[in-house]
């Protein structure tokens, strides 16, 4: 296939908080392009985006859909992309397969947290934006205010292409200011019946095109210069300085819409064909060549050599796994082998899908803009560079947050265990922002997510897909024990109940160690007291006593252990006898070193609006936290807090950030080290244990 053929395509996603209107302004594009005979509505679950039954159920994105539709000349790939920050992960994979994004605001509503952090992800990948202010059609919305608040907030140079033809109910239409033409609608049409400007539009916008003008113009110098001369700029330039502005980031293009009326959309989509990129006029892309290591510029194009992204992996329940990916390079063919990055094998494509929200049809080639899907290859994986393999090539992977919500899981039927692993496993290879471990500290399987809806949706999608039922619970602190001085202890074992008996008899000296060097056994038994044959077994019972201390029964750590002195009996002593000794002694002595409580001390580093650091530090001393710095973003001037806080306090801390910043706080935590408790703390962990002990 010729690069003809690419020129006319587009790849785009439709990325912002959750509320704005993505999944509706998606439907009216299926709509106006004649993908769809009636407009979707999430109320009343018939949209194409959302079609899950969990998505249905709850009214909202949570997975990244896969859209396209043709309009005029051109062919669009769309994804729309989850709004809550819970599931920012299929937001990221998008943004690293997309030529450009269109940001939705809800100018009432004005800015969330997640729009904040998408915005500044599309900046760092240098992908050009629309931004559309939507819901227009609500009542008390100003349009320009909420346009300057987002380029005083940003320092983002947009530019109204679009001016909304009133207010609230009164909403019918838009302005074009780059043609100087007006658009009216009716009976959610969604196509603009075009007219000329009276006075009063034209008096409106003649400030607002004066300024767009110029903020373009701005942008290439030798266009600056005529205009600064006082010659004449052609409409013609100024459109072709603006795709090139578009493209570089320099413009972000405004469009007022209603999604709910179908208003200003079709305008919305003449302008996404015009000013947003096609396949091969992004950037080259950087990959790796695998087997020499070197660096490699692939240029898109139709007729090179094959190069996808697989972006999204999911289930699906009739055909299997789909592994969904988008062609920056070549064409894919039914038939064809092709080498997988993360596995390192080739695979013959048995087929390759289309898919249109739920809907999949077959074809038998895709080129360079293309997002399809193949089906039944289990070692394909998110973020797998699908290439060649006579020259296997692979690209840089996105960067994820880690989860940061912790919950311990359990199963409510016994026997479940193995079903819960890999239906756990199934949804990770779907949502890399999930994690589960096992903690062998504290016997618990621990499930991390990017919050409470997060885990709330793991939960229903275990019991959805794969009939598992789940119990969920705040994971147990991995507590430990330590001693604080030295001391000696001794310790007879001797037993006689006829027969043969058991004698064993040591001598030990404890001492503490510093924090994180463990356990360390040792010996000085001078002039034979004890044979050596049967030190291993002194070592054993120390090691068994250190399993359980003898405060709460948490593991011991930080001692050092001698074994100085001890006796024998020549018949009755044996390993075991002084197995028992060693670890009776043990206990015995640690009770004299001044013995005290271990917890883990977490780092965390939050970022918040300057607003809200009060009340963040304040909840971490609350919290019994120690703040070790702040400092500035200088991109966006939050604020960032570094502390280290104890565990125990921040299990629930996803839920309180954004509870106390209106969810515009974002942290990341990893474990400092162990710290000793305060005694007061320590005698309820102690209490509570045994009162669990007693209970089971």
């Amino acid at each position: 296939m010729s690069n003809a053929g690419c020129e006319n395509k587009r790849v785009i996603g439709l990325v912002s908080g959750n509320n704005t209107g993505k999944t509706s302004i998606a439907e009216c594009f299926l709509f106006n392009a004649k993908v769809t005979d009636r407009l979707g509505k999430i109320e009343t679950k018939n949209t194409v985006s959302d079609f899950s039954p969990l998505e249905t159920k709850r009214g909202f994105s949570i997975n990244s859909s896969i859209l396209n539709y043709q309009w005029k000349d051109h062919q669009v790939n769309l994804v729309d992309c989850p709004g809550y920050m819970d599931f920012i992960g299929q937001t990221i994979s998008a943004i690293k397969i997309i030529d450009g994004a269109l940001l939705v605001i809800d100018p009432k509503s004005g800015m969330q947290a997640v729009t904040e952090k998408i915005i500044g992800m599309i900046e760092e990948s240098k992908r050009p934006l629309f931004c559309i202010m939507n819901k227009m059609d609500q009542e008390n919305v100003d349009y320009q205010g909420a346009v300057n608040n987002l380029k005083d907030k940003f320092g983002l140079n947009l530019v109204p292409i679009t001016l909304p033809i009133g207010e609230g109910e009164n909403f019918s239409g838009v302005i074009d200011v780059l043609q100087n033409v007006s658009y009216t609608y009716k009976d959610n049409s969604g196509k603009g019946t075009k007219s000329s400007l009276d006075d009063a539009a034209k008096s409106k916008v003649e400030d607002i095109s004066g300024s767009m003008v110029e903020s373009i113009i701005e942008t290439d110098d030798e266009l600056l210069d005529k205009y600064l001369n006082g010659e004449e700029i052609d409409v013609k330039s100024i459109n072709n300085v603006l795709k090139k502005a578009v493209l570089s980031g320099k413009v972000v293009p405004v469009f007022a819409t209603s999604s709910a009326k179908n208003i200003g959309i079709d305008i919305l989509m003449d302008y996404i064909n015009d000013l947003l990129p096609s396949p091969l006029e992004i950037m080259p892309l950087k990959a790796k060549d695998i087997n020499s290591e070197d660096a490699v510029d692939v240029e898109p194009q139709a007729e090179g050599a094959p190069l996808a992204f697989v972006f999204k992996n999911m289930a699906d329940p009739y055909i299997g796994k789909l592994s969904v990916f988008r062609i920056f390079s070549g064409t894919f063919n039914v038939g064809g082998t092709y080498f997988i990055s993360g596995s390192k094998n080739t695979h013959k494509f048995s087929n390759l899908l289309k898919l249109q929200g739920k809907n999949q049809s077959d074809l038998s080639s895709a080129t360079c803009g293309d997002i399809v899907a193949v089906s039944k290859i289990t070692d394909i994986y998110s973020d797998d560079t699908l290439s060649s393999s006579e020259k296997p090539l692979v690209l840089d992977k996105p960067q994820y947050p880690d989860p940061i919500y912790p919950r311990a899981v359990m199963p409510v039927s016994k026997g479940d265990e193995e079903k819960i692993a890999s239906g756990l496993a199934r949804l990770i290879e779907e949502d890399p922002t999930i994690r589960s471990e096992s903690n062998l500290e504290v016997h618990q399987n621990i499930l991390w997510g990017m919050g409470e809806l997060h885990l709330a949706i793991i939960k229903e999608k275990l019991k959805e897909k794969f009939d598992i039922d789940i119990e969920t619970s705040t994971p147990e602190v991995a507590y430990k024990e330590t001693i604080k001085k030295e001391a000696k202890s001794e310790y007879k074992y001797k037993k006689q109940s006829g027969g043969r008996g058991q004698y064993g008899h040591v001598f030990i000296e404890i001492k503490p160690l510093p924090h994180g060097e463990g356990f360390k056994f040792e010996d000085t038994i001078f002039g034979g007291s004890i044979p050596k044959n049967y030190i291993p077994g002194v070592e054993k019972g120390v090691r068994e006593a250190l399993s359980a201390g003898i405060m709460g029964g948490f593991p011991v750590v930080d001692v050092h252990v001698n074994l100085y002195d001890g006796s024998f009996h020549t018949v009755d002593s044996s390993e075991m006898a002084f197995k028992i000794a060693a670890s009776m002694a043990f206990k015995k002595g640690m009770g004299e070193a001044l013995p005290v409580m271990l917890e883990p001390i977490m780092e965390i580093e939050v970022v918040v609006p300057d607003e809200y650091m009060g009340d963040i530090i304040g909840d971490i001393n609350a919290k019994r936290g120690k703040i070790i710095n702040i400092g500035t973003d200088d991109r966006t001037k939050n604020q960032i807090i570094k502390a280290s806080v104890p565990q125990s306090e921040i299990f629930n801390y996803a839920v309180d950030l954004k509870s106390i910043t209106q969810g515009r706080g974002i942290y990341s935590q990893k474990f400092s080290h162990y710290d000793e408790m305060p005694q007061n703390i320590a005698d309820a962990v102690i209490e509570e244990r045994k009162k669990k002990e007693e209970n089971a």
